[in-house]
């Protein structure tokens, strides 16, 4: 015959004491005697009882889910902020829901008015290539669901977790001039978004500081694998004294080597070539490319962790970037 499961109710009428004092006692209350902590501590073990989740979330008008939408989920970066963010809120007992946007502004706004209707808790973003306007996050934190950003987030006073783009992007060429490159691509993303002008602007500080003149001919909008094969082929007919090429991302880098090779280059005794995020792909390709670790686990962690504060009501926004840091391979070439 099975039994209902057991309530506070059922602790209390074993030990002949009262509901309220039952529950103070399982939450530590300070006004509940160590004698009687102890005794419903002890019963509650004996008689394996679990508090009603789905009770406590109504009681708190919580649903102990929370939300993350990606631009992508095939990219490595993506993923392990996702991973991040799950190692938080697992560890808070609260579930993860995953949504993508799939780079299309529409889906990012048809799924943030499906949200209004859903019980979510609070929601990480990282918005998609094609948003300028952001009002339909807007509308959803003005319902009270708290938003983090990450990655590619808005202008103005919001919850942000940055990388710092800039000095990712400056240390990566820097480190390609100390390599010997005089003449270095940019193979970038639009810089109507935050990162692309970052990265951009990473570039050009790097080339201004060592004394090389830069050019815009050798800046060049592709940020896909498809797009290198292309453009690659294009710049190095008209730059053949080309001898580096930054990407604003892996995938783009690995599309720049394997045209490079098939045009006959060596890398990197020809043209030396770093990415940008640290792909899984970027460690097992030949060459093994060198790139700018993104810490996407790290980015998920701490974006989890500042929803979590805003959720219990810390509503001052704030912003944390994360240092940047290369991971040099064969791509490029190991400085003494």
């Amino acid at each position: 015959m099975s039994r209902h499961p057991i309530t506070i109710k059922d602790i209390a009428r074993i030990l002949n004491i009262s509901v309220s004092t039952v529950s103070r006692a399982l939450k530590n209350h300070p006004d509940i005697s160590d004698a009687t902590k102890k005794a419903v501590q002890e019963m509650a073990r004996e008689l394996n009882y679990r508090p009603n989740e789905i009770a406590l979330s109504l009681k708190n008008r919580r649903s102990k889910i929370i939300g993350i939408m990606v631009p992508k989920l095939v990219h490595h970066f993506f993923s392990s902020v996702i991973e991040g963010v799950e190692n938080v809120a697992y560890d808070s007992d609260y579930q993860v829901m995953i949504y993508h946007s799939d780079e299309l502004v529409e889906r990012e706004i048809q799924l943030t008015q499906s949200f209004m209707s859903y019980r979510l808790d609070g929601l990480v973003v990282s918005m998609s290539k094609e948003t300028k306007d952001f009002g339909h996050f807007d509308k959803l934190a003005q319902l009270g669901v708290p938003i983090v950003y990450f990655d590619r987030v808005p202008e103005g006073d919001y919850n942000k977790i940055l990388f710092d783009d800039y000095q990712g992007a400056y240390d990566a060429v820097k480190h390609m001039i100390e390599c010997g490159c005089r003449k270095i691509v940019h193979f970038g993303a639009s810089t109507t978004m935050d990162i692309g002008l970052k990265r951009q602007n990473g570039y050009l500080d790097a080339l201004k500081d060592a004394g090389i003149e830069a050019n815009e001919s050798l800046i060049v909008n592709c940020d896909s694998y498809e797009c290198a094969l292309i453009q690659t082929e294009k710049i190095l007919q008209s730059v053949p004294d080309l001898d580096g090429v930054f990407a604003v991302n892996d995938l783009t880098a690995i599309g720049t080597i394997k045209q490079l090779q098939k045009l006959g280059k060596s890398i990197p005794q020809d043209v030396k070539v770093m990415g940008f995020t640290n792909e899984i792909s970027s460690a097992i390709y030949s060459p093994s490319l060198s790139t700018v670790d993104q810490q996407g686990v790290q980015m998920g962690e701490e974006a989890a962790k500042l929803l979590l504060k805003n959720m219990d009501g810390i509503k001052r926004a704030q912003v944390k970037t994360i240092s940047a840091n290369l991971v040099i391979r064969e791509s490029t070439c190991k400085l003494n």
